[in-house]
């Protein structure tokens, strides 16, 4: 910045330094803040808080939640730390989901990554009295559900190895894929196509099929999937949903990120 118009106009510095005030305390805060409270710790007025929070939010330093709080967004915490990237994760997933789930009367599930587990961090069910899918932050195995897949076919191949050998691929039906070999021909597949499917490999009714939801660089942060679906009688069934899903997680990558082409 020329320093002869910062001299001219000390209100440019002091506007910078309510603006790192502001990040400062979104940073350090573990839970979402109000525009009230944050004008409050940085004592400033509110309507000088929401001009900060707005010029931020169009830059992607904050992300307002759906009731109107703020956490430290794309450039800060979702690089620096799991909790804020998750938490709008599962706010941004969630809308997209239930629309689908009204629209096609099927379970979502959104499954994310921790070390060789996958979880289920957001869903959403049907109407239906069954809807044979696991519970909410049920911990899948890896190598029988289509997220698994999905999460384990981009990772650095010495990576992908470490995780296939350390859980035993233990059969939970007869389709049930426990030959190392033929898991990494599933993940060559997955990587190749762009999806993936549990085919009755992980309950015997119930099959599922599942796509990447990408961050703005392209690298694949989830994995979503249309889950508990019955009587399919063979795989290329399930492609009938791939359509609907990429568009899912185009819109969720659009939310959080602005993009949504890399599927």
């Amino acid at each position: 910045m020329d320093k002869k118009k910062v001299e001219q106009n000390p209100d440019i510095i002091k506007m910078v330094d309510r603006a790192l005030q502001v990040l400062d305390i979104l940073r350090l805060s573990k839970e979402s803040i109000g525009v009230n409270d944050i004008a409050k710790q940085c004592e400033i007025n509110p309507s000088t808080a929401h001009r900060i929070l707005k010029t931020l939010e169009v830059n992607d330093w904050v992300y307002q939640m759906g009731d109107g709080k703020y956490i430290s967004g794309e450039k800060l915490s979702f690089v620096l730390g799991k909790d804020n990237h998750y938490l709008a994760l599962q706010e941004a997933s969630l809308i997209v989901m239930e629309k689908y789930t009204e629209k096609y009367n099927h379970a979502m599930n959104l499954i994310v990554r921790e070390g060789s587990h996958c979880y289920i961090m957001q869903q959403s069910r049907t109407k239906k009295l069954v809807d044979y899918i696991p519970p909410l932050y049920s911990d899948l195995p890896f190598y029988a559900c289509a997220g698994g897949k999905i999460l384990l076919s981009e990772l650095p191949i010495n990576l992908a190895d470490t995780i296939i050998h350390s859980r035993e691929l233990v059969p939970l039906t007869k389709r049930t894929i426990t030959d190392v070999e033929q898991f990494w021909q599933e993940l060559r597949n997955a990587a190749k196509q762009g999806y993936a499917v549990d085919n009755k490999e992980s309950a015997e009714n119930g099959s599922c099929i599942g796509v990447p939801i990408r961050d703005s660089k392209g690298t694949a942060i989830a994995a979503l999937s249309f889950s508990g679906l019955i009587g399919i009688k063979e795989q290329e069934e399930l492609l009938q949903y791939l359509p609907a899903l990429n568009d899912a997680a185009a819109e969720i990558s659009k939310i959080l990120y602005g993009c949504g082409d890399h599927n």
